[in-house]
């Protein structure tokens, strides 16, 4: 459960931190989007993993 709520706190921090750093190499639109999305949800996926593995009594298990 505390991964659910750190990496979903981290999302915003990590695309401002993603977009600042790519104004340089991209011009503004749906590419520079979609590239921080994609890899603001990849880093938070795995903060979500690390945590979960370095707690894995703190795990939901769904199945």
């Amino acid at each position: 459960m505390y991964a659910l709520v750190i990496s979903t706190l981290a999302y915003p921090l990590i695309a401002w931190w993603l977009h600042r750093r790519l104004e340089d190499l991209l011009e503004p639109g749906p590419t520079r989007r979609l590239l921080v999305f994609t890899l603001a949800s990849v880093a938070c996926w795995m903060i979500s993993s690390g945590i979960d593995w370095a707690f894995p009594g703190q795990v939901i298990h769904l199945l």
